[in-house]
């Protein structure tokens, strides 16, 4: 019985986990084609499941704003729900009946979840010198700490907290869906191409295969595909000044 409801668990976990997976890959096809439906068609082609890696955490990676504000975010998110797991493991091992199963994973999840918060937070400091973002983050990790120790004990803010700390790990992910679906920024940099004709653009190279490119410009979001006669040129200008 044990192990049946175990495998049941898993099987339960497992596909809410798929579903979110695939329809992050969506959102994120159609919010770089700009929600038009041929383009997004178009840009599906140049997809590949070993793209997978580089598409979730180009999602982070492209955006410099989105990134600070999702850092912002999940840093103090990140110490939250360790604290609540230290706590909880704690209950547990004191033996209190009114701790009942544990509804979260264990410390090691909430370490490994904020090493995956301060790893990048730490790069984009030194990358960006925006030394503003981890105080962003204190200011916020304070709020959240008030609201959970400076509110009426029966209170909505309070309820709220108890809320948010219980379903911490699906407002992450909630987070990962908002970001794939608003981040107009393809997840790879950005390059000016120079054509033989004399002419110059900007996009993404979405595919480079023997023969010819396939890319989505900078602003339009138009779908072009050039060969390699065409080409006289390329130059990554992600991070550079954007009018050089």
């Amino acid at each position: 019985m044990a192990h049946d409801e175990t495998q049941s668990s898993g099987h339960g976990n497992g596909l809410p986990l798929t579903i979110a997976a695939i329809l992050f890959l969506v959102l994120r096809l159609f919010a770089v084609s700009g929600y038009d439906w041929h383009t997004a068609f178009a840009v599906l082609h140049t997809m590949d499941v070993d793209d997978s890696v580089s598409i979730v955490m180009g999602t982070l990676m492209a955006d410099p704003l989105a990134a600070a504000v999702y850092l912002a975010l999940l840093t103090p998110l990140a110490v939250l729900w360790l604290w609540l797991s230290l706590r909880e493991a704690r209950q547990l091992d004191a033996g209190d009946p009114a701790q009942g199963r544990p509804t979260r994973p264990g410390p090691k999840s909430g370490i490994l979840l904020l090493l995956g918060a301060l790893v990048p937070l730490g790069a984009y400091v030194w990358s960006f010198h925006a030394w503003w973002l981890p105080l962003t983050a204190l200011a916020v990790g304070i709020v959240l700490f008030a609201i959970g120790r400076g509110t009426k004990a029966d209170g909505r803010l309070q309820q709220l907290a108890r809320w948010t700390g219980r379903r911490l790990g699906m407002l992450i992910l909630v987070g990962w869906l908002l970001a794939a679906a608003t981040v107009r920024t393809p997840w790879v940099p950005l390059e000016r191409i120079d054509l033989r004709d004399g002419a110059h653009l900007r996009g993404y190279v979405l595919q480079a295969e023997p023969g010819f490119l396939k890319l989505l410009t900078e602003h339009r979001r138009d779908f072009r595909i050039l060969t390699d006669q065409e080409v006289g040129s390329r130059e990554e200008i992600q991070g550079k000044n954007p009018h050089h």
